[in-house]
């Protein structure tokens, strides 16, 4: 457990809201329902809190994006990092932001004219500091580039930062109850409308649930037979040591493959979103013992230093982890209520940019839940047309 976060004892048989899932949206959303009145209780099966997806996560951000509805939940996410003590109300509270920048890097012979109209895209949405470069100029930058990267972007404000901390941040200025080791079997109703959840711990009653659970939410929803549009895939973490890699890096995206890296602690972590069929909820998620050598071979394509750390690493300084993506069929979450069965609500879907998008994503289910949003007017609804985004995926 995290400081300031207690496994309550004598739990609760009633609440105003109770949230499914301790991961970051689950916690955020137990602040921000905190900050609207609601008495919350956040139902937890892992013994601490953003222990599943959250904790593989390579925990980057970026406002690097051309899509409205995307830009809507990064950018102000982004600017609630930055002044994270200030909005939990506790002083000096510190995430490890590290905005070390994100560089898009490409070896397309048009990648220059590709990333000036996505850079169009994002002027028109209000990002205006994202900086393109042609490959000379990303190499005078980053002298580590390999000489086939003939074009890049850069935002400097870009990075990444510490998910358990913002959780326990989160968590800790809620004020909410928190359950932890206690599962979460079925979502009861009666008249089409929700009356509570059965747990492990007994009956808890409230008008009002919220699905946070990131694989496992398809599952829950459908125990009130409500039927998620989500699949599931499996991504992989590896962490190499070795004191070579550059500290002051940023993160780093091959926008040909979708490979990518950042620095960490002495080393290295990267991941490969690499092909593989949907997968059935898993806790936890196994992973590749060969990712490593996979990723580090990606990774050498623009930053050939990569076959230097690979040829000198020990099985000591390589380790590897692996989460589950909770993905739609258009690339964007799943926020809102869930008809036809009046109190429940679901905060899931995120495709991978769950932590990136964790404040706003959960704001914006408050003010659905709090109908200062109308269902109608919601783009992130579970019941809509699902057209796919031509978003760059990780």
């Amino acid at each position: 457990m995290g400081p300031g976060v207690a496994n309550s004892v004598a739990s609760p048989r009633t609440a105003d809201l109770v949230i499914i899932g301790g991961g970051i949206a689950g916690a955020a959303a137990a602040f921000y329902a905190a900050r609207a009145g609601f008495r919350t209780v956040v139902v937890e099966g892992k013994p601490w809190l953003g222990a599943l997806t959250t904790a593989a996560a390579v925990a980057c951000f970026r406002a690097q994006w051309d899509d409205p509805d995307f830009a809507y939940l990064m950018v102000p996410s982004i600017a609630t990092y930055e002044r994270f003590a200030e909005e939990i109300g506790i002083p000096d509270y510190d995430i490890g932001l590290r905005q070390q920048g994100w560089l898009f890097a490409t070896t397309d012979p048009q990648g220059l004219d590709r990333f000036q109209r996505w850079i169009e895209g994002q002027r028109r949405l209000g990002i205006t500091d994202t900086e393109l470069w042609t490959g000379d100029e990303a190499r005078r930058r980053f002298p580590w580039l390999s000489p086939d990267v003939t074009a890049a972007t850069f935002r400097a404000r870009d990075g990444w930062l510490s998910p358990h901390e913002v959780v326990y941040g989160y968590a800790r200025a809620s004020g909410a109850t928190f359950l932890l080791e206690t599962e979460a079997f079925r979502i009861h109703t009666a008249g089409g409308r929700v009356i509570g959840v059965e747990t492990s711990r007994g009956f808890l009653a409230a008008p009002r649930v919220v699905i946070a659970a990131g694989p496992f939410s398809r599952h829950l929803t459908a125990t009130a037979g409500v039927d998620l549009p989500l699949f599931l895939l499996r991504r992989q973490r590896a962490f190499v040591a070795d004191p070579a890699i550059p500290s002051d890096a940023p993160m780093v995206a091959d926008d040909d493959t979708g490979v990518y890296w950042r620095p960490e602690a002495g080393g290295a972590f990267l991941g490969w979103g690499l092909p593989e069929p949907p997968g059935e909820p898993q806790d936890p998620v196994p992973a590749d013992p060969l990712f490593p050598a996979r990723a580090l071979e990606g990774a050498a394509r623009l930053t050939p230093f990569f076959r230097e750390v690979a040829a000198r690493l020990t099985r000591d300084r390589v380790s590897v982890a692996a989460g589950q993506y909770t993905c739609t069929p258009d690339g964007k979450p799943l926020i809102g209520g869930c008809p036809p069965v009046d109190g429940l609500y679901v905060l899931a879907g995120d495709n991978g940019y769950g932590i990136e998008s964790a404040p706003q994503a959960a704001r914006h289910l408050i003010a659905v839940m709090t109908g200062q949003l109308p269902e109608a007017e919601n783009p992130f609804r579970v019941h809509r047309t699902f057209r796919p985004t031509g978003k760059k995926v990780l």
